[in-house]
């Protein structure tokens, strides 16, 4: 079972096979991810090289991009024991975007008015971005996660997941997860 912890702890989560767990052997797709509960909400930190032909909106830095998931992207879904899900995305140019799901991909609210704490930095090799969800949309009795990254024309998960094609919102197939004890 994966933990999310509280601060300073962090769990960390490695991306870096495709969707159906086929192996990646293309180290600029790889991604890390790092979750933890702060006193604010989930902390979700996403890692990613920076792509040879990047993808990224013309928006500004820091803004709400919908279907961000159109571009260079590391995702974190969070799903809770009722069959409500957050999708938490992070991408290349320091935007994000926030949704959330009561049944697979039947989005219930598109959190338009969410301005989350939101960074953004990159050097030469990569870019991190780091967005507090605050706890009023995190799914209550978090039972599972998953992490994915949409870059360089590929979708690689945390977590492989069955089907013919990939769905990223499938979370009765995500690994088993649970905040730490005491952490809400």
């Amino acid at each position: 079972m994966l933990v999310i912890p509280r601060a300073p702890d962090v769990l960390a989560l490695r991306v870096e096979r495709g969707w159906d767990g086929a192996p990646c052997d293309d180290a600029r797709l790889h991604a890390d991810v790092r979750l933890q509960a702060t006193p604010e909400g989930l902390t979700f930190e996403a890692s990613l090289p920076h792509q040879p032909t990047p993808r990224v909106p013309v928006a500004p830095s820091g803004a709400r991009v919908a279907n961000l998931w159109e571009y260079d992207v590391v995702e974190c879904f969070v799903a809770g024991r009722d069959g409500r899900y957050l999708e938490l995305e992070l991408g290349a140019g320091g935007h994000f975007l926030a949704l959330q799901f009561d049944a697979p991909r039947r989005c219930c609210d598109p959190l338009e008015s969410l301005r989350p704490k939101l960074e953004h930095r990159a050097d030469a090799l990569r870019w991190t971005a780091r967005l507090c969800a605050p706890w009023a949309i995190v799914p209550a009795e978090i039972r599972a996660l998953n992490a994915f990254v949409a870059a360089g024309g590929r979708l690689l998960a945390h977590h492989p997941l069955p089907g013919a094609r990939a769905d990223f919102h499938q979370p009765q197939h995500f690994p088993a997860a649970a905040l730490a004890e005491e952490t809400r």
